[in-house]
């Protein structure tokens, strides 16, 4: 009979970088020195930080982290706790936070025409805006492959 996995819990998710805690092998530094180089041959993984006397790996990553997970599963390095998988995928699907502050400096920048400040504080906060979310340049493009 094969042996149980590890659980791996996910304790923070951003798009592109994720932080997951094994905390029944917290302190085993060769187990995580093993799953440190196991995931780095993962496709679609960039990095990853391990940190055994918490129990925590950092992975930053261009592909899913659900699919990441599978691969490190079938791996034999560990699994995610029951669930997880599903946070994992809404999680990939979080609003970009220069989407959030574009939208904050746009909508400032519309409540400063309605007060009359048309130069500066406007135009300064609607340019701000307008390239954070790359509608004056073609660099969201560039960002994103």
């Amino acid at each position: 009979m094969a042996e149980r996995l590890p659980i791996a819990e996910i304790v923070h998710l951003i798009p592109g970088r994720a932080r997951l805690r094994i905390a029944e092998r917290r302190g085993d530094g060769a187990f995580f020195a093993s799953v440190a180089g196991g995931l780095t041959t993962i496709k679609g993984v960039q990095k990853v930080e391990v940190q055994p006397f918490t129990g925590s790996i950092l992975i930053q990553h261009r592909s899913s982290l659900e699919r990441i997970c599978a691969a490190a599963r079938e791996a034999r390095l560990f699994q995610l706790a029951e669930g997880q998988g599903k946070r994992a995928t809404t999680a990939a699907q979080a609003i970009n936070p220069k989407v959030l502050v574009g939208l904050g400096l746009g909508s400032l920048a519309i409540w400063q025409l309605t007060e009359g400040k048309i130069m500066p504080p406007a135009i300064t906060l609607a340019w701000y805006a307008s390239n954070l979310l790359g509608l004056l340049s073609d660099h969201s493009a560039e960002d994103s492959g």
